[in-house]
């Protein structure tokens, strides 16, 4: 899927980003769980590896081979997830914690609001050069009681 110029430039506002969420959360969840899938497996095939001069022969290679090929294609899946969210405009910024970000101005300053799995709504913003870890709570809602 290619990315169309006008979702390369979007900035969204803190209602565009919650209004969607809906569709964000869904993505967010199958990556999530594909996530966790590609890290059982590639331990599995870590521990697999590790005991090859144990069990060698044809079946060990096919075994090894068809985990191989598994994990690739759970890779290529989470690949197209985000390039849904991509296509979208936001950006995934971490697979195991559900971590997206959308393109904003805030304060006249270019930053990314920060929403994650479990996050009701959009509530956070960092600064576009900081890091994606880094996570603000939004001016409006500094106050708020």
């Amino acid at each position: 899927m290619q990315k169309n110029s006008e979702s390369a430039d979007r900035r969204f506002t803190v209602e565009e980003a919650n209004a969607m969420l809906p569709l964000v959360r869904s993505i967010v969840e199958d990556i999530c769980d594909v996530f966790q899938r590609v890290t059982r497996r590639r331990s599995d095939l870590h521990k697999m590896l590790r005991g090859k001069s144990k069990v060698t022969g044809p079946f060990f290679d096919d075994e090894t081979a068809e985990s191989r090929a598994d994990l690739q294609e759970e890779y290529d899946q989470i690949w197209e997830y985000r390039e849904e969210l991509e296509a979208l405009g936001a950006f995934l910024r971490n697979p195991e914690d559900g971590q997206v970000e959308f393109p904003a101005e805030i304060l006249n300053q270019s930053c990314f609001l920060c929403w994650q799995r479990g996050d009701a709504a959009v509530r956070y913003y960092r600064p576009a050069d900081s890091a994606s870890t880094e996570r603000l709570l939004l001016p409006a809602l500094q106050d708020a009681p």
